[in-house]
């Protein structure tokens, strides 16, 4: 009995089912190798999707800033060289340039706000560039237009900084020139630069360069 038990426990039978019980070393190494090249495979996949994802975003973003300071452009080019009782000297136009904001009056095309002239307000406001419009001239309006508040749109939003400069002459004998401000002339500037500094730097671009019409 003790040989036959022996027997059986040596038999090639036995042998192969004590082998199956556990994977061998060489088993193991090449699970573990296919795990890892697996794992690499996927986190590749992810940091792509991630990348594509976050380009995409850039570049939606970066659309919507250049289209809005495209709006911002063409609201100044439409700047009007005119006279009102607003200003404080004889002869000068309703143009008041700073170095962070601008007013004056300029022409709406008629889509969000009424076509004709306004008057339009420009300023930082926080993180943002707010533009306001109120209709043009007030004594036009009635006394509820005149008292009512300007409409205010968000024009540019995450912004840190905003440089306006003005090149022309305030006289039209004088010497051309940029200046921090258009104040009290008795013409507009010939050009205005728009520096926009945003928070994040990755979409700051050179000033943009608007031409305004003399008449």
């Amino acid at each position: 009995m003790r040989t036959r038990a022996r027997d059986v426990r040596g038999s090639p039978l036995a042998r192969r089912r004590r082998e199956e019980l556990g994977l061998t070393l060489i088993e193991l190494l090449l699970s573990i190798a296919l795990l890892a090249i697996l794992t690499g495979f996927l986190a590749g996949g992810l940091s792509m999707g991630r990348r594509a994802f976050d380009a995409d975003r850039t570049s939606a973003t970066d659309g919507e800033a250049y289209a809005a300071i495209q709006t911002l452009s063409n609201l100044i080019g439409s700047a009007l060289p005119v006279h009102g009782s607003e200003t404080a000297q004889k002869g000068a136009i309703m143009f008041e340039g700073r170095r962070d904001a601008l007013a004056f009056v300029g022409l709406s095309e008629g889509r969000a706000l009424p076509g004709g002239p306004h008057r339009i307000d420009l300023r930082q406001d926080g993180n943002e560039f707010v533009a306001g419009f109120r209709a043009w001239p007030a004594a036009s309006a009635g006394k509820a237009d005149r008292d009512a508040q300007p409409n205010r749109v968000a024009v540019l939003r995450g912004i840190r900084s905003v440089r306006l400069s003005y090149f022309g002459s305030p006289a039209p004998t004088g010497p051309a020139g940029w200046y921090d401000g258009w104040a009290q002339a008795e013409q507009l500037p010939d050009l205005v630069s728009i520096k926009i500094e945003f928070e994040d730097e990755r979409r700051n671009e050179p000033a943009t360069i608007v031409a305004l019409r003399q008449g």
